[in-house]
Order: C-alpha cells, then sequence, then structure tokens
C-alpha cells in the first residue's frame, strides 16, 4: 500500500510539473526596443490629419506598438504577429476638430518586443501648422495691358506679397528672371524693365513662406511698335472697381476680324443696351481703363478717340436694345448698329447646382418633395424675365457652402424643370467669356466668392452670363 501512494504521489509531481512548463509562455530575452528615428514634433490643426512616423529594432523582435492619448480618445495598439526585428512605423490620425488652436499635446509611443519589455517615446504635437498661403497683389504691370515701345521703360512692376513669415520671391519671363530670400510678414518688388522687342511677355511672380507654402500669379503685356491688339472688350461700366466686382462675365468679349489686313485692328461686339443713352467704351485689358481706353470723339460723328484711363468720351446708344458696334483702328472709326434677334426665347430658364442659395432654399433643395438632390433639373431655381427683353433673364444668389453636400460649389443653366436639355454651361472654367448651348463644362466657384451675394444675368440670345456683386 505504501509503494501505491509513493508511485502515486510520484506521478501527481510529474504531472504539475509539466502543467506548469506548459502555463509558463514568457520568453527571456535581454534586449530592449531600440527607437532608430522618430518624428518626435509635429505641427499640425484641429480637424486635419498627420502621421506618426518612425523606425524601431529590436533582435529578439517587435511584438507591439501602442500610442495612447486619453483627451484624444486614441489607444491604437498595432500587433505584429511577424516578430519584426525592425518595424517602420506609419500611423494616420485626424486631429478632433474642437480642439483650441496654438495648443500643445504630448502623446507616449510604446514599442514592445516580444519578451514584454518595452520602450516609450514622446510625440509632442503642436496646433500651429501654417497651411495658408501667401497672398500675392500686382499692382502694375495690368494684367493684358498693351504697352507701346517708346524710348524710356516699357514695362513698371509694384508687386506685394504677404504671409505670416515669407522666405522667397520670384519673378520669371523670358527677358526677367530674379529671385530673392525675404523675411517679415511684407515684401514689395519694384522694377522697370525696358522691352525693344513686340512680343507678348508673361510674368510668373511665385512667393514661398518658411513652411513651404507656395502661390503662383501671371501677369500678361503686350509689348506693340503700334496699336494692335489681340483682344477688345466692350463695357458699360464707368470705373476700374466696376471691372472687377464680378466673379465673371464682366467686361464682354468681342470677336476680332480674321479678314487679311483686319487682324489685330477691326472688333466687333454685341451689346444689350437696357436703358436709352447706354454709355459703352471699348478696353484692350481686361481689368483696367489704363493705360488705354477707346470711346467716341464728341464732335465727329463715327470718330474713334483714344484715352488713357475711364475718362474718354463714350459711345453712346440712343435708345433700349441690341446693337452691333464695330471699331477699327486703322482709320480710328466706329459703327454702331441696331438689330433685332429673331432666335426664339424660352419660357423659363433655371439654375443647377451646388452652393447657391435663393432666399430659404438653395440648389440642392427638391422642387418636388424638399429632399436633398444637388446638381439636378429637379432642383434648379427659376430666373426673372425682363419685362422689356425676352432674351434677358436674372437672379439674386448667395454662393456660400453647401452644409449637406461635400461636392464642388458651382453651377450649369438650363430651360427644363423635366430634363437636362436644353442646357448652357461655360466655355472656360477658368475665366469663362461665354455660355455653351448643349456643351461647355461646368462652372466651380472659387473659394473667394464664398459667403457674397452675387445677381446672375443671363442673356439666351448673346450667349452671356455675368455674376457681378451686389
Amino acid at each position: 500500500m505504501k509503494t501505491i501512494k509513493v508511485k502515486l504521489l510520484l506521478i501527481i509531481s510529474v504531472f504539475a510539473l509539466i502543467v506548469n512548463c506548459d502555463n509558463d509562455d514568457s520568453i527571456s530575452v535581454d534586449s530592449i526596443p531600440e527607437v532608430q528615428t522618430l518624428e518626435r514634433e509635429i505641427s499640425s490643426l484641429p480637424g486635419q490629419t498627420f502621421t506618426f512616423t518612425g523606425v524601431v529594432s529590436d533582435p529578439a523582435g517587435i511584438q507591439s506598438v501602442n500610442i495612447k492619448y486619453e483627451p484624444w480618445f486614441l489607444d491604437k495598439t498595432i500587433v505584429k504577429d511577424s516578430l519584426p526585428e525592425s518595424y517602420n512605423l506609419s500611423y494616420k490620425f485626424k486631429v478632433p476638430e474642437d480642439e483650441q488652436e496654438n495648443s500643445v499635446h504630448t502623446i507616449p509611443i510604446t514599442f514592445t518586443n516580444v519578451g514584454g519589455k518595452s520602450t516609450v517615446e514622446n510625440v509632442v504635437i503642436t496646433l500651429d501648422q501654417d497651411i495658408a498661403s501667401p497672398e500675392i497683389q500686382i499692382t502694375s504691370p495690368i494684367n493684358g495691358a498693351t504697352i507701346l515701345i517708346g524710348s524710356g521703360n516699357e514695362v513698371d512692376f509694384n508687386i506685394t506679397v504677404t504671409d505670416a513669415e515669407l522666405a522667397e520671391f520670384k519673378i520669371e519671363s523670358s527677358i526677367l528672371t530674379e529671385v530673392f530670400a525675404v523675411t517679415g510678414t511684407s515684401y514689395t518688388y519694384t522694377n522697370s524693365i525696358n522691352v525693344d522687342t513686340a512680343g507678348n511677355y508673361s510674368f510668373k511672380v511665385t512667393a514661398t513662406d518658411v513652411s513651404g507654402n507656395e502661390a503662383s500669379q501671371t501677369v500678361n503685356v503686350n509689348i506693340l511698335n503700334e496699336l494692335l491688339f489681340d483682344v477688345m472688350y466692350v463695357t458699360d461700366v464707368a470705373d476700374n472697381a466696376g471691372l472687377v466686382s464680378d466673379i465673371f462675365g464682366v467686361p464682354y468679349t468681342t470677336t476680332a476680324s480674321s479678314e487679311i489686313g483686319e487682324d489685330g485692328y477691326v472688333f466687333t461686339a454685341r451689346f444689350y443696351a437696357p436703358t436709352a443713352n447706354t454709355e459703352v467704351r471699348f478696353i484692350p485689358q481686361k481689368e483696367s481703363f489704363e493705360p488705354y481706353a477707346f470711346g467716341a470723339d464728341p464732335n465727329v460723328s463715327g470718330k474713334l478717340v483714344l484715352g488713357t484711363d475711364a475718362t474718354v468720351s463714350p459711345i453712346v446708344l440712343p435708345n433700349m436694345g441690341y446693337y452691333e458696334i464695330t471699331m477699327d483702328l486703322r482709320d480710328q472709326t466706329y459703327i454702331v448698329t441696331p438689330y433685332s434677334p429673331n432666335d426664339t426665347a424660352f419660357d423659363q430658364v433655371y439654375i443647377i447646382g451646388t452652393g447657391i442659395f435663393v432666399g430659404d432654399t438653395s440648389t440642392c433643395t427638391s422642387n418636388i418633395d424638399g429632399s436633398l438632390m444637388c446638381w439636378n433639373f429637379r432642383s434648379g431655381k427659376p430666373f426673372t424675365q425682363d419685362s422689356n427683353n425676352p432674351y434677358l433673364w436674372t437672379i439674386d444668389v448667395t454662393i456660400d457652402d453647401e452644409p449637406n453636400n461635400d461636392g464642388n460649389n458651382g453651377f450649369i443653366l438650363n430651360a427644363n424643370p423635366d430634363g437636362w436639355s436644353p442646357f448652357w454651361r461655360i466655355d472656360d472654367p477658368t475665366s469663362p467669356q461665354s455660355t455653351v448651348p448643349n456643351g461647355g463644362t461646368n462652372y466651380i466657384f472659387p473659394d473667394s466668392a464664398l459667403g457674397k451675394d452675387y445677381t446672375f444675368v443671363f442673356d439666351t440670345h448673346l450667349n452671356r452670363i455675368s455674376a457681378i456683386s451686389r
């Protein structure tokens, strides 16, 4: 009996030893994770996404990486079953939208090897990231200006760039290239250059700040030996402010003659005079009456005169209605011809898109059931037809972000509440000059237009639309 008890005790001891060995999963290692590289200081902003990056190594094998920060509800553990000896960390995280700008946050990252030994490193997140690009203001030359070759310097530059902290200013062209290291919040570049060869010259201005944000703007000037122009505009506004207060559509384009001997000299405009005695002028530069503006000689009928600003005497359209106006620089004359359109007017036209608000509703609100329906003819909002002109339509709108849609803020036009056709889009997405019936491309509003009020004026006969600040 005693022998049996001894044998039984021996079996139990061996079994306990085996069980104890099976339950001991720990691995003895003599190394700890070593961080080779780690981005320890990160600049970001509320609502922005940043990335934790680094490299950690351990000959025993990396088992896990933990990133934890309770104020942001961040507790991410990355488990590596393959136990790599080297691990490249790359983890993206979005800062909470309601976090405070310029606040500082220290986030620990714990690297653990297969033996359970850990290394902790801190990453400091500062919410002060500069993502704003510098602003560029080109006072001169005026974009699109035509300049005659003379005895002095033809092109004068006055360009100001601003930012929280500037780093570099650069101007580039085929005849001028300069780069300057700059500091501070504002820098003004001034220069005058002599140009002795006629041609169209493009000057690209680039400003860079210390964070690497960059902004560029291009200004074009046309240098001539004589009054010869590539483009010509017609306008009924009377000052430079009126030329730049629109999103697009002001001034109006003309048609250049392609006849031999007339190219660059003869331009024809079609224009609607909303009232009797409407005054118009021709300008070869889009955003200014300087340095050239063409009007009428008040003492000689049909005689064109050249002015240097908006004070040049205007061409007067005597009655309400449509006109064709042709100017000829060869003999400094103009001809005004009234005409009546013969195309069919539409019963109604609509604006369709996103980010367009008319009163308390928007072009994303269905006209049928009030549901969200952006860029759809069922949500188009009607223009008001002019009482004197069946081709002329207007609508007052506010341009702003559509809160229930992440799509682009933009528009097209149509004349059918039950379908897409007929429709109009614009000819040029960056600088619209006209509408294209059943063609063209969608127009996307620039951010600078958001939060502002405009009157859209659409002429279905002239295929012309403008968005004028109100």
